[in-house]
């Protein structure tokens, strides 16, 4: 049968005293995430934490579904679906999410190999008085 389960391991990034900030904030970020997925500076929770939160997530669905075949949706925030698709797709440095943005309401195949995941785009800075979108 078709049902909702609602899971608290996957839910959003926490931002720590970003958190409720403009977004442009998160640029303070996710460059450090990229060589260092461990940080937590501005007490935001780090990539590898989020990882081995998303890790229990997908062992969970793992074995709800032994079988395989069938089809479920993952939601999130973007920083949590991004930072699953790179573990889940076993890319080498999961800190590098930010390359392989989602776009609102974007609805993307979640494959188990790094071929899966589409062409990485480098984050560009905000211009001077502008929020980054």
């Amino acid at each position: 049968g078709k049902f909702v389960f609602l899971n608290v391991s996957y839910r959003g990034r926490f931002f720590g005293r970003l958190d409720g900030k403009e977004l442009a904030t998160y640029a303070y970020v996710w460059p450090v995430d990229m060589f260092m997925p461990t940080h937590t500076a501005f007490d935001v929770e780090s990539v590898a934490a989020v990882s081995t939160r998303i890790r229990s997530t997908l062992l969970d669905i793992d074995s709800r579904y032994p079988e395989g075949g069938n089809h479920i949706v993952l939601t999130s925030h973007a920083d949590v679906l991004q930072i699953t698709q790179c573990y889940a797709a076993g890319l080498e440095n999961v800190g590098m999410f930010s390359q392989y943005r989602f776009g609102n309401g974007e609805v993307r195949k979640m494959g188990r190999d790094v071929g899966s995941l589409p062409e990485p785009v480098p984050l560009q800075p905000p211009k001077r008085g502008e929020f980054a979108a």
